[in-house]
């Protein structure tokens, strides 16, 4: 991982544990050695940031989860105020290629960009480039 703007904490929002699993070793793999918060439903990844921490850098969040979707999620958070923060990027973390999909994430002010599952080691790096503003923003992440 390149220095800059460094990358601390990264919350996973997700409720499929087999694509946390993976995304953990790709992590580990990209050299990132900072704090890990994951959460299997988008109400407890909610909770964890209404408790008023110290704010992630990177928030991963799936969009098609049981209970509360990424997009009920990200309207809750930013109705309340708790994003944008101006510290925390959000990144939809998704196996939807729906071009629908990656339009309604644009309409979110916190959000920075849209990765395609699995993640990839390029893709992580496309990200904090992103989120550290040493590449302009593209949005489109996707490998």
């Amino acid at each position: 991982m390149t220095a800059g703007k460094q990358i601390k904490h990264i919350v996973l929002i997700d409720d499929e544990e087999d694509c946390l699993y993976v995304t953990k070793l790709v992590l580990k793999r990209a050299g990132y050695t900072g704090k890990l918060s994951c959460f299997t439903s988008a109400k407890e990844g909610l909770g964890f940031l209404q408790s008023g921490g110290d704010p992630p850098d990177l928030i991963f969040l799936d969009i098609n989860m049981p209970g509360m979707s990424g997009f009920q999620w990200l309207s809750a958070c930013e109705s309340a105020g708790i994003l944008p923060n101006g510290h925390s990027s959000v990144v939809i973390f998704s196996s939807s290629n729906r071009q629908g999909d990656v339009d309604e994430a644009r309409g979110f002010s916190s959000v920075i960009g849209y990765v395609e599952k699995a993640l990839t080691v390029p893709s992580f790096q496309r990200v904090v480039d992103v989120h550290s503003g040493r590449a302009h923003p593209t949005f489109d992440l996707r490998s």
